[in-house]
């Protein structure tokens, strides 16, 4: 039985172009991870991963009578091959961040078990962990969420290949996947159509594993079939390069927060998958690999062979770079090779360790032990950034609070001017002599202003966009501006400091706001309490600069200035967004840019723990930088 087991266990896959696919899907996935804009269904490569792990399983287990003891046997041997190189990456990777990056311990460590004892996909939908929005979330292992699913399946998997091994014809295996499969693809449609949370149905157990089942079931389509079907090699060429571009292009459009797809597209691109895996695999047997002895054939292989130690690390090494290097390593191609090389070698490292017959215990049972007290560590010293997000987002409930009031005080005061000048053109109508005298004053310090102004702007000399040392005449003239400000949780958080220059400041903020939405935010604000004379949008951090919503901003404002506050955090899309944000402001002399990135991005001290919002001394800045902007811009001086 021991050798029954061993041949069933140790039984090796090598099919090349399963591999090569398989890297091309690690390369999907950490794309998505790195340039998430670039690329915003890279996280459909999972698929892939899954129902090539169904395939390949039920390609090892076909035909095999198993027994509770080989279950047990086959399941330790299973985890003694997926856990050791896993426990040891989260063990170094926590040791660094409880050492240099605190913020990153307190967000990882929480995972770190969960991961190991298979259900961190679980964790997180219980701790409302969004896997698309993952701005100022530090969590290292958030990915690892896959390797807890898998493991769960491979559970399923036994139990599913026990109970179904009295079934001896392929045709009703097939059936009774099919129905396993169909089962889990109906809840997901039930809760997508019931507008179930999103992470419910990404990271569900129930929900996920038909893409494992219809794996299983395509293998076994692929034996009843392969001599019924004839293709020549032109058309088994000409069904991959379709079934390619179907997997492959919506990685380029799907957006993950959008519920339709989970209606009905995350079914069809499953079947896409798994036909294409089976075409791959009755390709390769009749006509051999021919493309992977080619050099980017070879290269797409060697990181499928690699690619379950390269798809733990490089979400991994990803964060680190970000937190410790990203203001540091201005040169981005510098930037990005770099971590390919360190994941790349890492992935090495990993595989000269536990890819062996005989692991050295102690490479298991120290980090084992390493991560229970770190995470004994982890309760002990208290999670200092959940506390520290505590906070802030209490300050942004009492700002939002504070926003709703002063906006209602400003609709009454806007209304209350708008009677007092109806007043005063009836009165203009018939004016008395008193009137005309007190008119004529009015207009003689309204001149006096004006003059005022155009001398300090004939001999104005711009200041530094950093230079926050007011003068009372700069004061005195923001003090008599309305603003309208449109923005994301960035700008709520600024409002008492840009009011306490600015009291006639009206500001619409929300948090995950981006720039798509700007236009119809401005144009509702234009409708029902009118534009200020200064238009200020602090939209950018949730991903979007494009230019078309920009111009529209510029149309609805009618001429206005418009200023734009550019973004900082440690997202890959920033650099992007920023660039879009300074090219359209290039373009169009009424926009401005408020370079909040170049001010913050040495001065951490001014963020809160997320890197992205700024703290109390930070939103005073935030501010400041505004105000200077609004001074240079319309040359007020001494």
């Amino acid at each position: 039985m021991e050798r029954n087991v061993k041949k069933l266990t140790k039984r090796k896959v090598s099919f090349r172009y399963l591999n090569i696919l398989r890297g091309l899907c690690l390369l999907a996935v950490s794309t998505y991870h790195l340039f998430g804009h670039a690329l915003p269904g890279g996280f459909l490569a999972v698929i892939g991963f899954l129902v090539m792990s169904g395939f390949l399983m039920e390609k090892a287990n076909f035909n095999r009578d198993l027994t509770p003891i080989d279950i047990f046997e086959s399941l330790k041997r299973k985890v003694k091959k997926i856990l050791p190189p896993i426990v040891f990456i989260m063990f170094v990777s926590l040791v660094i961040a409880l050492i240099f990056a605190r913020e990153i311990f307190d967000d990882s460590a929480k995972s770190s078990l969960a991961v190991v004892f298979g259900f961190e996909n679980i964790r997180q939908i219980i701790a409302g962990a969004s896997y698309f929005d993952r701005n100022g979330n530090f969590n290292i292992f958030v990915h690892l969420w896959y390797i807890a699913l898998y493991l769960q399946f491979i559970g399923i998997f036994y139990i599913v290949k026990y109970l179904g091994g009295m079934v001896k014809s392929i045709s009703l295996k097939i059936w009774m996947i099919f129905i396993l499969a169909i089962a889990s693809v109906a809840i997901s449609f039930y809760l997508a159509l019931t507008d179930s949370p999103i992470i419910r149905i990404y990271y569900g157990t129930d929900t996920r594993i038909y893409a494992f089942f219809f794996g299983m079931a395509f293998y076994l389509l692929y034996l009843k079939y392969r001599d019924r079907i004839e293709l020549n090699q032109n058309h088994l060429r000409i069904a991959i390069g379709i079934l390619g571009l179907c997997i492959f292009l919506p990685m380029f459009f799907i957006n993950g927060e959008n519920i339709w797809i989970y209606r009905s597209f995350f079914l069809v691109y499953t079947l896409s998958f798994a036909l294409l895996v089976a075409v791959l695999y009755k390709y390769e047997i009749e006509y051999g690999a021919g493309f992977s002895r080619t050099i980017f054939g070879g290269i797409l292989e060697y990181l499928g062979r690699r690619s379950f130690y390269l798809y733990i690390l490089q979400y991994v090494v990803q964060v680190f770079f970000a937190y410790f290097l990203i203001n540091l390593l201005e040169n981005k191609f510098l930037f990005y090779g770099l971590q390919v090389i360190w994941i790349i070698f890492m992935g090495e490292v990993c595989h000269i360790l536990f890819d062996r017959k005989r692991i050295n215990k102690y490479l298991i049972i120290v980090p084992l032990v390493g991560l229970a007290i770190l995470n004994a560590i982890s309760l002990a010293i208290g999670n200092q950034k959940e506390k520290d997000m505590a906070e802030l987002k209490a300050r942004f409930a009492q700002s939002e609070e504070e926003i709703k009031k002063n906006n209602e005080s400003f609709k009454t005061h806007n209304k209350d001017e708008e009677e007092k000048e109806k007043l005063d053109k009836d009165k203009k109508d018939s004016p008395s002599d008193d009137d005309e005298e007190k008119d004529k004053e009015e207009k003689d310090k309204d001149e006096d202003k004006k003059d005022e102004v155009k001398k300090s702007s004939k001999n104005f000399k711009e200041k530094a966009y950093d230079d926050f040392d007011f003068t009372e005449n700069e004061l005195f003239y923001v003090r008599d501006l309305h603003i309208t400000a449109v923005g994301d949780s960035v700008l709520i958080n600024i409002d008492k400091y840009l009011r306490a220059y600015v009291p006639n400041l009206y500001l619409d903020g929300k948090v995950g706001r981006d720039m798509p939405a700007g236009p119809e935010i401005l144009q509702n604000i234009k409708n029902n309490v009118g534009l200020g004379d200064i238009i200020l949008i602090s939209l950018g951090s949730n991903g979007s600069a494009n230019h078309k919503d920009m111009q529209a901003i510029m149309d609805i404002a009618d001429g206005r200035d418009v200023y734009f506050v550019n973004t900082s955090h440690l997202q890959s899309y920033m650099d992007k967004v920023n660039k879009d944000m300074k090219d359209f402001v290039d373009d169009n002399p009424k926009a401005h840019l408020i370079n909040w990135r170049e001010y913050v991005k040495d001065r951490p001290e001014l963020l809160a723990v997320d890197r992205t919002h700024p703290n109390v001394e930070g939103s005073q800045a935030y501010a400041d930088l505004v105000i200077r902007k609004i001074l240079n811009v319309n040359k007020v001086g001494e």
